[in-house]
């Protein structure tokens, strides 16, 4: 039997993986695009190489004033305070992008239009918020094409976890950097 031991071990890791793989493959498979605005970002590190810190564009404002409370930071606070992880409500247009966020719905105006999206919260501040991943890296070299990104195409399930699928443009078409250079290519 102790002979088996790290045969089975093996056997239940690769299981385990392939659960993990097949999970993420069905949560890109069957989740609905949502597009987040970014903000100006920094796309390089010299300890990591090419990669893209992306700030995320929330709008939270927009839903402080239309609430009756006097500061939308002081709204619901404590209720996320040494959380990971926080569930916001966005309210959505046609083309799926956020146009307000919110930590309540009621203050998205009642609108039916709304999905759910879970934040991250590494440091217990509204300015530290972001969905699904704060970096985005790529290959060497893509570094003019993924500065024209405006968007992040995230796909979200109903419970509103997301996962950053790709970077886009203003018209939320791909950027299609990865097909622009190849590593073995100088152009």
């Amino acid at each position: 039997m102790k002979k088996f031991l790290p045969l089975y071990l093996a056997i239940l890791n690769i299981a385990l993986f392939s659960a993990l793989i097949l999970q993420h493959e069905w949560h890109l498979r069957n989740s609905q695009s949502m597009f987040v605005e970014l903000m100006p970002v920094d796309p390089r590190s010299i300890l990591q190489g090419d990669y893209m810190a992306l700030s995320y564009q929330l709008h939270f404002g927009a839903a402080a004033r239309q609430s009756s409370q006097q500061s939308f930071s002081d709204l619901r606070i404590d209720d996320f305070e040494n959380q990971s992880q926080v569930l916001s409500y966005v309210q959505l247009d046609k083309q799926r992008r956020v146009i307000m966020t919110s930590f309540d719905q009621r203050l998205l105006g009642g609108s039916a239009a709304f999905s759910k999206l879970v934040l991250k919260n590494p440091r217990n501040t509204f300015e530290s918020l972001y969905p699904a991943a704060n970096s985005f890296m790529f290959a060497e070299g893509l570094e003019s094409c993924y500065r024209n990104a405006k968007f992040a195409e995230l796909k979200v399930q109903e419970n509103g976890e997301a996962v950053l699928v790709d970077l886009v443009d203003q018209q939320l078409n791909s950027l299609n950097c990865k097909t622009r250079k190849s590593w073995w290519q100088d152009s």
